[in-house]
């Protein structure tokens, strides 16, 4: 076999590889969210919610909330009320424009979280000294492109949903 078919299975094998790795991170961190979740009372999505709200420059509205997660306005409300139900946060009138319903994050209600997430910043941190700098402005690249295809195939999903229950 000539270098250039070798080179490119070992490519071929490198990317399957990539995509079956990918599947089985997504899946573990979907039950590890899960399980912290759980552990206060809330399910995955709702603690990636409150992800969203705590990483928020913005203002955060049910209906940014529902833009930013792809979930419909009607999901959010329930989300919001669950998360408001058990304190997580509190949903107040803008002073400006009293239609206007803000999501404030009732800080004091994610302490039981911190050190589970504290525990796993820390790991991912010692796995991440094993690489050389070059190796993680590496992988750094690829995290911060994988999202952005993450969120285009959201947009492209929701659209779809979208048209299909117009019609």
């Amino acid at each position: 076999m000539s270098t250039a078919n070798s080179k490119k299975i070992k490519r071929r094998e490198l990317l399957s590889k990539l995509l079956d790795l990918g599947r089985k991170i997504s899946t573990q961190t979907v039950f590890l969210h899960q399980a912290i979740a759980q552990s206060v009372g809330l399910n995955a999505t709702d603690t990636k919610c409150l992800d969203l709200i705590l990483s928020s420059t913005e203002v955060v509205t049910a209906g940014w909330l529902s833009e930013m997660s792809g979930l419909t306005t009607g999901a959010i409300t329930h989300i919001l009320d669950r998360l408001e139900n058990r304190h997580f946060i509190e949903r107040v009138r803008d002073k400006a424009d009293r239609r206007k319903v803000l999501i404030r994050i009732r800080h004091e209600r994610l302490e039981p979280l911190i050190p589970k997430y504290d525990e796993i910043g820390k790991a991912y941190v010692t796995l991440a000294k094993r690489y050389h700098d070059k190796e993680l402005e590496v992988i750094c690249d690829y995290m911060e492109r994988a999202p952005e295809i993450a969120q285009g195939e959201l947009g492209k999903i929701i659209s779809l949903n979208r048209l299909g229950s117009a019609g």
